[in-house]
Parts: C-alpha cells; structure tokens; sequence
C-alpha cells in the first residue's frame, strides 16, 4: 500500500517539527485511498482502447493531459495524507467532512479531464498553427459562449476540495489542546490552513469573474490567467512562512 509505505519513509526521514500521531492506517484512510484510485481509473477509462495505429498516436497525445490531471490529483492526495498522518482523526465530523472531500473529487475529475485537454488541444493547435484543428475545437468541441460555464464549473470544483481542506485543518486547529499541540505544530497547523484557503481563492475568483457579462473570449481568457496568481502568491506565502518557523525553533 502507498500509503502504509509513505508512511515509514516520513516517519524514519522526516525533519518537519511534528510529532506524526496517525502513524496506523485507518479504514477512513482505506476508503479514501479507494476513491482516490476510483478517480484515476475514471481518467484513463475517458479514453477508448486504440484499435488502430492512428488511434494509438491519439492516445499518446492525451498522455500530457493525462499527465497534468494525475499530477493534480497527486497534490490533493498527499495534502489528505499528511493530514492524516500528522492528526490520525478518526471521529464522525472528520469522516463526514472528508466524505464530502471524497464526493468533490469524483465531481471534480471529469471537469478536470475536459478542461486539461481543451487547453492541450487549443495550445498545440496555436502553437503549430493548425487553424482548421483549433477552429475545430470551438465550433464542435465546445462552443466559445460555453468556455465561461466550463470555467466556472472548473473553478467550483477546485475552490471546493481546497475549502473543504482548510475546514479539516480548522477542525484540528480548534482541537490542539486535545491533541496537544506545540506552538509548532499550532503553527503548521495554521499555515496549512491559510494555504489550502489560497489554494481555493484563486478558483473561486477565477470562476465569479467568468459568471460576470462578460464577452465569452475575454471572460476565458481572463479566467485563466487568474490561476497564474498562483506563484505570485503562493511562493511568497511559502517563503514569508519558512522563516516564522525557523524563527519559532530558535
């Protein structure tokens, strides 16, 4: 198991200041770890089984999407694994809040599969100067008035999972005194916390400005340089952190 295997590496190698208090593998962990695989087979299942060469050279190129959707997914999964392995919840309100994770990922993955190969399709397209394929992509696609709506779709699903991240981490926070947290810990506690809110921000603005009467080209275009926030703000966050903590161990 992936899991249970992460799990003796971060527990033997590990140099982040927290004491790990779900070290055994929880049937909440079990379940999660089956829909997280659920949603990876649900994105190579999209794609039929190529029959002839031609086929096969079309399923070579949705890899880099494919890529992209699993490298996503990727980031989400071990969000909930360092989650688990850091608090080792097992109560009620977590199992529900963590089954309304479970739900929006499986939401989240179609929409995210579509969304990965428009763009692939669209900037190799530009990028080769194929206007019959990219003219092909918004006339039987998906047409140009639709883009805001997938947005928008897109930009739920994301700001969701993250907003229902932050709520676990919020629900370990109010719990440090019965967890017996440091101020370290309280404080990792928070940041993650603050991140995963972040995190779900830049979508969520994403998706209220592609529901503005906009024009359709401005409101997907605009839409998706938002997420190009992400290293402005996130990599500061990060930096601005590193040092409170180093401060915090000295």
């Amino acid at each position: 198991m992936v899991r249970s295997a992460l799990k003796e590496k971060t527990l033997k190698d590990s140099d982040v200041p927290f004491r790990f208090r779900g070290v055994d593998n929880t049937r909440v962990e079990a379940l999660s770890d089956g829909v997280f695989a659920i949603a990876t087979a649900l994105l190579v299942i999209s794609s039929s089984i190529p029959e002839t060469y031609a086929e096969l050279l079309h399923f070579l190129k949705d890899l880099v999407p494919f890529a992209l959707c699993m490298a996503l997914l990727m980031l989400i999964w071990f969000q909930h694994y360092v989650f688990f392995i850091r608090y080792g919840f097992k109560d009620a309100k977590i199992v529900a809040v963590n089954t309304l994770l479970l739900f929006l990922i499986l939401f989240y993955i179609y929409p995210l599969k579509f969304l990965m190969q428009l763009l692939y399709d669209m900037f190799s397209a530009m990028f080769t100067k194929n206007w019959e394929a990219f003219n092909h992509i918004f006339t039987n696609v998906i047409r140009i008035e639709d883009t805001p709506n997938l947005m928008s779709i897109y930009g739920f699903g994301a700001a969701s999972i993250f907003f229902t991240l932050a709520i676990m981490y919020l629900i370990a926070y109010r719990r440090a005194e019965e967890l017996e947290l440091n101020p370290k810990e309280k404080f990792l506690t928070r940041i993650s916390m603050r991140a995963n809110l972040l995190m779900g921000a830049i979508p969520l603005t994403s998706c209220l400005f592609c529901l503005l009467p906009v024009e359709p080209n401005i409101s997907f275009a605009v839409g998706g340089f938002i997420y190009w926030l992400y290293p402005i703000i996130m990599v500061p966050f990060s930096i601005r952190n590193k040092k409170i903590l180093s401060k915090i161990s000295n």
